[in-house]
């Protein structure tokens, strides 16, 4: 079975870093008492998932709390998932009241996105405020609000206290930016409704109100940026009187309306100043939510304009744009412009002051042919210190014409229309030109000599823009803008003056800069002065004069030529005239060294005698070039390469290899920054040697032995073992195995003696090595058919004591105990050694014992002869 769960929804109000990515989050009190509002939340939540942009949402969670239990949260990534999964969830046991709602509150903040709402539905108290404190500094972190939809309360029963009051939900909304929304279930549906109504907008402005009993009277200022406004209010037979600064009672659309909860809004609020009179039964707690909108326009240009006038209403396809955002307010500073393509990615752009003056401003960005936008700014009010925010449509870049018609040039718009520059400045003109083919546009100035200017297409396929850079500006002029094509041609001026004054304008000044390793740089000191003004440099409180071959002074700057750790340091740049002196200092820093990185040819080489060697240690990386050694491993350290072995630069060469060169050779490169090294083993091949350790090995049956076989050989050994026995090669059986470092193992049985042969061979040559391996056997007598025998008296009689194995061969002996115990040794011999008695009489009667000894141990048999 399922466990209930609440709903949470956690959808983040907007920032300036917003991605614009949300969860959807439901928790659901999973007690009994909660099974009628858990089939509306079935019947309804269809209708809330439906109406939010599933866009904006990244996954969907539910978090379950009972009573006393709450978690974990499950995470989904599709609504169906969830949709699929709240129609199976049912409800059971805890009628207790009051419920743990804290803790699945908690849980919800901790997993939910920031800038969340989290709407809560319970039927219950919570009964344990020891959360509180947790739940207020993860909305403060977070910047969540809590809306709780409360559909009962808990009753003291005649048996039992109640614990818990409303009290424990009033702080969270307080503390949350919330509400405590109060139901009964005939209007528990009106909750979906405030839920829809709060998803659907992105409020930018939420202030929950402290707690108050008896009539209270708020007063909240509507804005020209405010477009919507909801004041949720939340109390036992609550009435709310809404009224202008006139006393006039706006209009009003009810969104919940019940005998615990009122939530309305102002259907197009006018700017002024609103009084709301709330009056209730007990407990109260009023929430106002505010979305304010930023009006501002904007256009499009490849280039970066100067004004809405120099660009178009939609940006070219398939290329970088320059978006010109002018925002009405000047008294907005606008802190990020918010890209949605397709209605999916949202992207944040940087974005550049133009002018503030104006509230212009701009940023660049990339739009591909065909594929839908929008544009959301938000702005910070310099009064309120508010974000606000607005949103264009949805926008479409141009599109191409297949068959443009012909147009004659003609020149739409000229800016600035007269100039007044100062002395030596520079000034940048504007000209917007339309006609088809393209008109071929010029500057130039009353001397006929020809601007330097850039174009750009501006609105496809006939509208383009032209800026002309007129530098250093001394005289007075005439300037014009001239555009023609095989329909005609048109022209406009403007008139240039230039104000001339005593001045000092440093213009270029030197700044900290890294430049790299080699590689020449510069530094800019560019004053334009009057009267005119001297420059004179400094490296680290030196001077520098014209014959530093290092560093090179030019016009306006200074260049280092070869950029080395000499040339950090301090530059200083002193200008001078007969009114003012200034310097400027700027610390240059060396980027581009790199610490040193071999790569070698080979890790290992396996050589025959008398082989030419030429291996490689490639340097890879390094700044400066690293100086590359060669060294060779000796017993403590690396040292000098041996005799024979010639290095040359990056290259290790033997002309002739023999064996007194084998071993390890170290490739190491070096520079001021670092080190880097790599090694290569170098063998000459050579015939299998094996180390003889012993040549017999005597053990007894059951022993474990190991015989080993240490090879050396160049390159490796295949190594194998034999044995042999009485001259003849035995197969060994599945008891035998050799492991992996050639030694031979097995468990010791009586035929397991013989010669045991290590043989190693590899392409060179051939070894072999013998183990002679013993096994001693203790000796083994068969029993015999009859351990007691009657005898008549005067016959003859043999004992049989066959010895069937013992290594080495047993010795045996008869031994008899008379019926006195008197013990006699009658025989020695070698098996079989059957013991004959003749001519029984009565002194032949008593014990006859056979003993088979050797090395191993001994074995005994014993025959009891009567004689009758």
């Amino acid at each position: 079975m399922y466990k209930s769960y609440i709903i949470l929804y956690l959808l983040a109000t907007v920032t300036a870093n917003d991605t614009g990515k949300k969860s959807f989050t439901i928790v659901i009190d999973t007690t009994i008492s909660m099974r009628d509002e858990l089939e509306i939340l079935k019947a309804n939540l269809q209708s809330v998932i439906m109406g939010t942009n599933l866009a904006d949402i990244s996954n969907y969670i539910l978090v379950p709390f009972d009573d006393p239990g709450f978690g974990p949260p499950l995470i989904m990534s599709k609504a169906d998932r969830l949709l699929e999964l709240m129609n199976i969830v049912e409800v059971g046991g805890g009628n207790d009241c009051p419920e743990s709602s804290l803790p699945a509150i908690e849980q919800a903040l901790t997993v939910s996105q920031p800038n969340s709402f989290i709407f809560v539905f319970t039927d219950g108290y919570a009964n344990d405020d020891s959360k509180l404190t947790s739940i207020k500094r993860l909305c403060r972190s977070t910047r969540s609000q809590v809306i709780i939809f409360l559909s009962g309360k808990c009753i003291s029963t005649g048996t039992r206290a109640v614990v818990g009051t409303i009290d424990a939900y009033f702080d969270i909304a307080k503390s949350c930016s919330g509400s405590v929304l109060q139901f009964e279930l005939s209007n528990y549906r009106q909750a979906f409704k405030f839920m829809k109504e709060l998803i659907k907008t992105d409020w930018t402005e939420i202030n929950a109100h402290e707690e108050f009993i008896g009539p209270k009277l708020f007063t909240f200022p509507v804005d020209s940026y405010t477009k919507d406004f909801i004041v949720a209010v939340s109390g036992e037979y609550a009435t709310l009187e809404i009224t202008d600064e006139y006393g006039r009672s706006p209009a009003l659309e009810k969104i919940i309306d019940t005998r615990q909860s009122q939530v309305v809004r102002i259907v197009t609020p006018d700017i002024g100043e609103y009084k709301a009179n709330i009056l209730s039964q007990g407990p109260t707690i009023t929430t106002f939510y505010r979305r304010r909108e930023l009006k501002f326009q904007f256009g499009f240009s490849t280039k970066i304009p100067r004004s809405l006038k120099e660009t178009s209403r939609l940006p070219l396809p398939g290329s970088t744009s320059y978006i010109c955002v002018a925002v009405a307010e000047i008294s907005i500073e606008l802190n990020s412009i918010h890209i949605k393509f397709d209605g999916r990615d949202v992207k944040a752009i940087n974005v550049e002051i133009l002018d503030q003056s104006k509230g212009l401003f701009a940023a660049k960005e990339y739009f591909e042919p065909g594929k839908s936008f929008k544009i959301t700014i938000y702005g910070r009010d310099s009064s309120s210190y508010q974000v606000i925010k607005g949103t264009t449509g949805i926008l479409l870049p141009q599109s191409h014409v297949f068959q443009p018609q012909e147009q004659t040039p003609k020149i739409t718009m000229m800016e600035p229309k007269v100039a007044v520059v100062d002395f030596k400045t520079n000034l940048t003109i504007a000209c917007k030109v339309s006609g088809y083919p393209k008109p071929v546009i010029s500057w130039y100035d009353e001397t006929g000599t020809i601007l330097r200017s850039e174009d750009a297409l501006l609105e496809i396929p006939s509208v383009f823009i032209s800026y002309a850079t007129i530098e250093n500006i001394t005289k007075n002029g005439t300037i014009t803008c001239k555009c023609e094509n095989d329909e005609g041609e048109d022209t406009l001026t403007m008139d240039l003056f230039v104000n001339r004054t005593f001045t000092f304008e440093v213009k270029e000044y030197p700044q900290d800069a890294t430049f790299e390793f080699g590689e020449e740089g510069k530094l800019l000191c560019e004053v334009d002065a009057y009267p005119e003004a001297s420059i004179q440099w400094y490296h680290n409180d030196s001077l520098i004069d014209s014959d530093n071959n290092d560093i090179i002074i030019e016009e306006n700057m200074i260049l280092i030529k070869n950029m080395t750790l000499d040339t950090t340091g301090e530059y200083k740049c002193e200008i001078n005239n007969s009114v003012e002196t200034k310097s400027y200092i700027a610390v240059v820093d060396i980027s581009g060294l790199e610490s040193p990185e071999v790569k070698l040819d080979d890790t290992e080489l396996v050589l025959k005698p008398g082989d030419f060697v030429n291996t490689k240690c490639t340097v890879i990386s390094g700044k400066p070039a690293p100086v590359v050694t060669w060294k060779f491993k000796t017993t403590d350290d690396f040292g000098e390469i041996p005799e024979g072995v010639i290095a040359e630069e990056s290259s290790l060469k033997i002309p002739s290899i023999k064996t007194e060169h084998m071993g390890t050779y170290k490739c190491e490169a070096a520079n001021i920054v670092g080190s880097d090294s790599g090694e290569v083993l170098i063998k000459v091949e050579y015939a299998p040697k094996i180390k003889v350790n012993e040549e017999l090995k005597v053990v007894k049956e059951d022993d474990q032995v190991e015989l080993s076989c240490e090879v050396d050989a160049v390159p490796k050994a295949r190594v194998r073992w034999e044995i042999m026995k009485d001259d003849v090669i035995v197969s060994l059986d599945s008891r035998h195995y050799t492991d992996e470092w050639n030694t031979h193992r097995f468990t010791a049985q009586s035929n397991d003696s013989g010669n045991y042969y290590c043989i190693a061979e590899n392409e060179v040559g051939k070894a072999e090595r013998t183990i002679t391996v013993n096994v001693l056997v203790e000796p083994y007598i068969e029993a015999p058919r009859l351990n007691s025998i009657s005898v008549r008296s005067g016959d003859t009689v043999t004992l049989p004591c066959i010895v069937s194995h013992g290594n080495p061969v047993p010795s045996t002996k008869w031994e008899f105990i008379a019926l006195n115990s008197t013990v006699t040794t009658l025989s020695r011999g070698k098996s079989p050694n059957n013991l004959t008695l003749r001519r029984i009489s009565k002194r032949h009667e008593g014990s006859y014992i056979c003993v088979a000894e050797n090395e191993a141990g001994s074995d005994t048999i014993k025959i009891i002869v009567k004689v009758i």
